[in-house]
């Protein structure tokens, strides 16, 4: 009994109410809510006596960028790489894990409650570290071979080639912002010089010196389409006709005929060519070399080219690209419909 008197004064109550029962129970109750009040408002009071400056917002952001270029990479190793993608380019891996890092470190730096720790010297050490060891294991383990990034003039393409160190040459095709696909492997091996010739914005020749048998090739990697899309034509059907030299009609030229002299006929200062239609190799729906062992010419439809309906040719205004294959640099000859208008749109 003698402890009831110091707790009713904790309390704020009477002995007789905390014999009571009733009477304690209810102003305990009381006081608890108080109790919870008052919490609840020195809680508040405190969150809104923290300032959140845009340094710390900035570091937040940093935050996330690290950890989704981590996941990027984590995502490629474990899944990317079993659907058949591979980088862009061989140095984004490096240059991710770079970014990462450093990423990290400038959003501890920023965060105000975090800046005292991230700027102690171990740990700018050990992140001095990890970014050099990340960006060096990345190098080291990248694909053995030669590899070629080209952009198209317009920069909407980005045409990828991987040589290994035998001579395979494998072309990739952009999937995404990052990734590449395997497209198509070269026949022959590819040694020493590659030459790289856009002729049009979605049409890149790549013409080698194979050490398999010495001679030129080249191959036409196309990205574009002419018709709708949907269904497959021949360019050699789309040319039929004769096209002439804008600058120089009278000297440069190409005849497309069907019939049993199927072909294509080319008319240059040099004197006159003829090659079967057996003898021209299409790529894709945009490119027709010729002939096909030993190639001379590279044959383009154009971007203003528009093809029929059925794709039996090239409605009015379309224009080709006539190049002659070689390692030096060769000049784009560009070619119009003999006997009909130019579109002046």
């Amino acid at each position: 009994m003698g402890s009831l008197p110091e707790l009713a004064r904790v309390l704020r109550v009477t002995v007789d109410e905390i014999l009571d029962g009733k009477e304690a129970v209810r102003e305990y109750v009381s006081y608890e809510g108080n109790l919870l009040d008052i919490l609840a408002e020195r809680a508040w009071e405190k969150a809104s006596g923290l300032r959140v400056k845009p340094c710390d917002f900035a570091g937040a952001l940093c935050f996330l960028l690290s950890a989704g270029l981590t996941a990027v990479q984590i995502w490629h190793l474990f899944i990317g790489r079993e659907r058949g993608l591979v980088y862009l380019t061989d140095y984004i891996p490096a240059v991710m894990t770079g970014a990462a890092v450093a990423l990290l470190w400038i959003g501890g730096v920023c965060i105000r409650r975090l800046r005292r720790i991230w700027k102690k010297g171990c740990v700018m050490v050990a992140a001095a570290v990890l970014f050099i060891t990340g960006i060096a294991v990345c190098m080291v383990f990248r694909p053995a071979g030669k590899e070629i990034i080209s952009l198209s003039p317009d920069a909407s393409n980005i045409m990828k080639l991987q040589i290994e160190e035998n001579g395979r040459a494998v072309l990739y095709r952009q999937r995404g912002v990052l990734f590449a696909a395997q497209s198509d492997t070269f026949p022959f091996a590819v040694k020493n010089t590659v030459k790289i010739q856009w002729l049009e914005d979605d049409v890149c020749a790549v013409t080698y010196k194979s050490p398999d048998d010495g001679n030129i090739h080249q191959y036409v990697a196309t990205y574009g389409d002419r018709g709708s899309g949907i269904s497959y034509y021949y360019v050699f059907n789309a040319v039929y006709g004769t096209w002439a030299a804008e600058d120089d009609p009278g000297n440069y030229s190409i005849e497309a005929t069907d019939g049993p002299d199927a072909g294509i006929t080319v008319r240059t200062p040099e004197g006159e060519e003829h090659y079967d239609a057996d003898q021209c190799l299409q790529y894709g729906t945009l490119a027709l070399v010729f002939p096909r062992e030993d190639p001379e010419w590279t044959l383009v439809l154009n971007k203003d080219c528009v093809l029929n309906e059925d794709g039996s040719g090239i409605e009015d205004g379309g224009t080709l690209t006539l190049c002659r294959v070689g390692m030096d640099k060769t000049a784009l000859l560009t070619l119009d419909k003999a006997g009909r208008m130019r579109r002046t749109d």
